[in-house]
């Protein structure tokens, strides 16, 4: 997917809450593509944490500090999930012994399950963190 580019805003843009809900589901909707290789397969994931999200009881939603985060934690999960149950689902993607992605819908700079825990680990940590 291409980035779009940046527009200037306008005096009748829309309130700045949807803009953010629109940019998120964009966001996430990227992220799972690059990860299971197929727009329909991500849609369904993206959908699946949104429902996640809005089933969740409103006290448990109060107690989580950043819920973009927890949209992403979700998110990847998810297609984590997809990937481990049925890799031809997400985008007919399997892995060899080595890690190495095969299948025909293979994502440019996509990467097997067996280093892709580590990459997250290492691009969502904190600067300074131990973890």
């Amino acid at each position: 997917m291409v980035p779009e580019p940046l527009r200037p805003l306008r005096s009748n843009a829309l309130p700045s809450a949807f803009c953010v809900v629109v940019a998120e589901r964009r966001l996430l909707t990227n992220l799972a593509y690059h990860l299971l290789g197929s727009v329909d397969v991500a849609e369904h994931a993206v959908l699946e944490t949104y429902t996640a999200w809005y089933t969740t009881a409103d006290d448990q939603q109060d107690d989580i500090d950043i819920p973009f985060n927890w949209l992403v934690r979700t998110l990847v999960r998810i297609c984590i999930g997809l990937l481990e149950t049925s890799p031809s689902l997400a985008g007919g993607q399997t892995a060899d012994p080595a890690g190495r992605l095969q299948g025909a819908n293979r994502p440019p700079g996509a990467v097997s399950l067996k280093v892709f825990p580590a990459i997250l680990v290492s691009r969502f940590q904190r600067p300074g963190s131990g973890r």
